[in-house]
């Protein structure tokens, strides 16, 4: 019997739902990334999550089209085919992005979980932090493949709860909520601010073409590059902006706050749904460590085959998955707002100016040119 093919359209969203698990990982789901980028500044963050996922849809349309189109399906072979003829002036650009993503996000991830555990069971933040990175090791070295998969639930759940806790949390701030949106309150910053942290964070957000490009190669026409750009935006950008509205909600308390969206969950008064919440973001917080350990361990694994570094295959992930682990909870000691602000800040100047730009520019140019040759390569035949 064949196997049915999927649909133009299945496919597309498909690739629209990669980029929203990649999206909505443990950093997004405290909601300290919303406050530091789009709910600090005030009745901004309404519409302008809409205008970074419709930017950041755009950049990720084109990278699509130019995956297909040159069949360049893992980032080193992407970047030569966008920076052509520069690739060797830019050929670290990914490397490095991804590099510095790995860090910011196991940091993120073990400084969130100190975070939630010091909030939640009163557990010293340092201690908390110390413990976690623990049990990363002990789960990245011994954990099975059963335990692999529940983790890559995580985003399911997560998305369930949080909509749960939105449409909760929006029914209880609708009062501030209206207040805020009649008087235009900014917290005393200005629209130009307010753009600029968008497009920060738009930056760091860049990167997450990685992943889609990788399981890209099912995109066959332009069009349905284009359908992945309708969806994800819609997807995306609607979920951001929901989630920003309930924090605005809360303003101006919830701005200071390390784990804005447990914030929330302390006020609606239903210990069922903290409890709840507080569970299923350690599991997310968690799962998106150990994935993101385990792509350590499988981009520099080769590095040290070829260097012949400890010949044995289980002491070389022990050691990278160590020294992964060792290098980030070190960071995670200054805080998830700090490394929020200041390390995704540091990625997102790369990925606005290397990566984002370029797709949308450089991308549009090369795309068009593609376009433009293959119909006089039809025209030719038809001669």
């Amino acid at each position: 019997m064949e196997t049915q093919k999927s649909s133009p359209l299945s496919i597309s969203f498909a690739m629209a739902a990669v980029w929203f698990a990649t999206h909505s990982g443990g950093g997004f789901a405290t909601g300290n990334q919303e406050v530091n980028y789009f709910v600090k500044y005030g009745w901004y963050s309404v519409f302008l999550p809409l205008v970074a996922m419709l930017l950041l849809g755009w950049g990720h349309r084109n990278a699509l089209v130019l995956a297909k189109d040159y069949k360049t399906y893992d980032y080193k072979s992407f970047g030569d085919a966008l920076f052509h003829p520069y690739e060797k002036y830019f050929s670290l650009v990914f490397e490095l992005g991804f590099i510095m993503l790995i860090i910011c996000g196991v940091s993120t991830s073990i400084a969130g979980s100190g975070a939630l555990l010091k909030s939640s069971l009163g557990i010293p933040y340092g201690m908390g932090i110390v413990v976690v990175g623990t049990a990363l090791l002990l789960l990245t070295i011994f954990g099975s493949e059963l335990i692999v998969k529940v983790l890559n639930l995580k985003t399911y759940f997560i998305i369930i709860t949080l909509l749960i806790l939105c449409v909760l949390g929006i029914q209880m701030g609708a009062f501030n909520f209206q207040r805020v949106l009649a008087t235009q309150e900014t917290f005393g910053t200005g629209l130009s601010d307010a753009i600029w942290y968008m497009l920060i964070y738009i930056g760091f957000q860049a990167f997450t073409v990685l992943p889609i490009i990788s399981v890209s190669q099912n995109i066959k026409t332009t069009k349905d590059c284009n359908r992945f750009m309708l969806f994800g935006t819609l997807l995306n950008g609607a979920f951001l902006a929901i989630i920003c509205i309930m924090l605005l909600g809360f303003s101006p308390e919830v701005l200071n706050e390390t784990l804005p969206v447990y914030f929330v969950t302390t006020k609606l008064a239903l210990p069922w749904l903290k409890i709840l919440y507080s569970v299923i973001l350690f599991v997310a917080l968690l799962g998106t460590a150990i994935s993101l350990i385990f792509s350590t361990v499988a981009r520099f694994e080769p590095v040290l085959i070829k260097k012949n570094i400890f010949k044995s295959l289980k002491t070389r992930r022990i050691a990278i998955s160590l020294a992964t682990i060792i290098v980030c909870t070190s960071i995670s000691v200054f805080g998830l707002t700090n490394i929020v602000v200041k390390g995704y800040g540091s990625v997102g100047y790369i990925g606005l100016f290397f990566v984002l730009l370029p797709e949308i520019v450089i991308g549009t140019i090369k795309i068009r040119k593609n376009a433009q040759l293959r119909k006089e390569q039809i025209l030719d035949k038809a001669v």
